[in-house]
């Protein structure tokens, strides 16, 4: 408890540390809430990271937010973004806009010739994805998918002792990450972009990311099939836009993933009123015993990999930064996903990093899953205004 009291105490008021000549210098498209975990806390710790500039449409927010994040610059309009862009201050841009503005953003922020970290997923569809890949990789910039909890060193050793050989080969994967009715208020507003389908909404595009990656890269294997899938609707948009979304993966070798997603679980007991419990975990059944991760989309709050043999006794472990000392105990997953960003950009070697077709294999499947639901795949991004 103690040490859990620690990392959340640093990881919500990280060391400030002087930064060098070589500093990448951030914006951020948008004045996201995800924007002080996402980045603003973790480059604070980071010697060669600062966000410099941030823009959003809304003068009074971004004037909030730019004063209580303490930075220096903000852009507000009708323009605002496209101006952030253009400002020879900026190294590199975050984006954390709706789904469906990713990709037009992240190709004009390349084409102005900065590095982008833009939130998952990387764009509305495959074909946007593999542009904005081609683009980047033509220009030599660097481009990301904040798929951060790969990054962490709990996920990486979870990994590892499934891949060791020591319970025998995977047999079936379950990746579930669900958040309980009574506090899904906390997370999402009424009128969330999540809930848009013309923005790329729906709960397999935002909290569906994290489930399917999870079963992917604990087996480092893609699905050949989506076995089936049941999708609930969401109220405002039910035919279009999924609240919740279960689905059987056909994996190869015969083994099989399972994942489950929801918005908002409803309760159990008389009229739903006992809430149930949040389920963030992934479970991998061997041939001679299972392994399970408690907490993988955010394992620096806490984590328990627990093994669990046939024969012999179940042990667990707690992991929070590499055996070699890389890290700190307090490093968030988008602290350690910053200093792989950092050193790729630096023309260092990251600790681990995806694949470039990464993003665009990732929704090739959200698409077979909504194909097999029944629900169409999301639209094209938002197109913008040609440059000036």
């Amino acid at each position: 408890m103690f040490d859990t009291m620690m990392r959340l105490f640093h990881m919500g008021s990280p060391p400030t540390v002087p930064k060098g000549k070589t500093t990448v210098r951030f914006g951020m498209l948008g004045a996201a809430r995800i924007g002080p975990a996402g980045l603003i806390l973790p480059a604070r710790s980071h010697a060669e990271a600062v966000v410099v500039a941030v823009a959003s449409r809304d003068t009074a927010k971004v004037t909030a937010y730019a004063k209580k994040h303490r930075i220096p610059r903000t852009y507000d309009g009708t323009n605002c973004y496209e101006s952030l862009l253009k400002d020879p201050e900026v190294d590199a841009v975050y984006i954390a806009l709706p789904n469906g503005l990713h990709h037009s953003w992240a190709l004009r922020a390349l084409n102005h010739g900065k590095h982008v970290l833009v939130e998952k997923p990387m764009a509305n569809t495959a074909e946007e994805c593999r542009e904005l890949i081609s683009l980047a990789e033509s220009k030599g910039l660097v481009l990301l998918e904040a798929i951060h909890y790969t990054f962490h060193p709990a996920l990486q050793r979870f990994k590892e002792i499934v891949a060791s050989g020591e319970l025998g080969a995977i047999k079936r994967v379950k990746a579930e990450f669900a958040v309980p009715s009574i506090i899904s208020g906390l997370f999402f507003l009424k009128d969330d972009v999540r809930f848009d389908f013309s923005l790329g909404g729906g709960v397999m595009m935002d909290m569906g990311v994290y489930s399917l990656s999870a079963i992917r890269y604990v087996t480092s294997n893609n699905p050949v099939k989506v076995g089936e899938a049941t999708a609930i609707g969401h109220a405002g948009d039910p035919p279009n836009i999924d609240k919740s979304m279960n689905a059987h993966l056909v994996l190869p070798s015969s083994v099989s993933g399972d994942l489950y997603v929801d918005f908002s679980m409803p309760g159990w007991g008389p009229f739903g009123m006992i809430p149930r419990a949040l389920k963030t975990a992934i479970i991998v059944e061997l041939e001679e015993g299972t392994v399970e991760l408690s907490n993988f989309p955010l394992p620096h709050i806490f984590n328990t990999i627990t093994i669990r043999p046939k024969v012999g006794k179940k042990r667990t472990e707690s992991v929070y930064r590499f055996k070699d000392g890389r890290g700190e105990e307090w490093w968030t997953t988008y602290r350690y996903q910053l200093e792989a960003f950092i050193d790729r950009v630096q023309g260092r070697s990251p600790q681990t990093w995806p694949s470039s077709d990464e993003p665009a294999i990732q929704m090739e499947w959200v698409d077979e899953i909504y194909r097999a639901a029944g629900m169409p795949r999301r639209p094209n991004s938002v197109p913008i205004a040609p440059s000036n």
